[in-house]
């Protein structure tokens, strides 16, 4: 009570959407998202068709295909609903889903130790994300520098099955393709 009048104060959890801004080892052109708890196996998931949307997706971890081989920029977005971002900004995009049982992730590159592995806490559940690439034609081989982005959206919500929505060759002039 303060004075004559009674306060009644009610707390709603509120979440923060963060930014984690990295500069992973994409080895094996490649980076993961997992729960620290996870026993996917990524052999098994890197299929011709997770290989053409560059995401291969387990029960509890997303490994995201990357075009260079070497250290690269990388930012996951914890948010409270994935955006609705216009494609002509990002020359790749893929969603999906996974879960993380601990709410701990470990984002590191496929051959990391998973100890050493940045962490990013959010509550234990079931995911959505949005994958998305730009700076697609400043790479001009796998390991020159170039400026690429990958970045990860992530928001809690129900499964959906792993999405090609946007390929990174209709990006770049075909002349250019491999």
């Amino acid at each position: 009570m303060i004075g004559n009048r009674n306060l009644s104060t009610t707390f709603e959890r509120l979440t923060v959407d963060a930014i984690h801004r990295l500069t992973m080892f994409a080895d094996y052109f490649q980076f993961v998202a997992m729960d620290v708890d996870s026993g996917d196996d990524f052999s098994a998931l890197w299929t011709d068709e997770a290989l053409e949307r560059m995401v291969a997706v387990g029960s509890s971890a997303v490994s995201l295909g990357t075009l260079r081989n070497v250290d690269v920029e990388v930012e996951i977005h914890v948010v409270d609903e994935l955006p609705k971002l216009p494609l002509a900004e990002y020359d790749h995009v893929a969603e999906g889903s996974f879960d993380t049982p601990t709410g701990s992730l470990a984002v590191m590159g496929c051959t990391g130790f998973l100890p050493d592995a940045y962490r990013v806490d959010v509550p234990p559940g079931s995911y959505q994300f949005l994958y998305l690439v730009r700076g697609v034609g400043s790479v001009t081989d796998e390991s020159s520098p170039a400026n690429d982005l990958y970045i990860l959206y992530i928001a809690r919500g129900e499964e959906r099955p792993p999405t090609l929505i946007k390929h990174w060759k209709a990006a770049i002039q075909p002349e250019l393709l491999p």
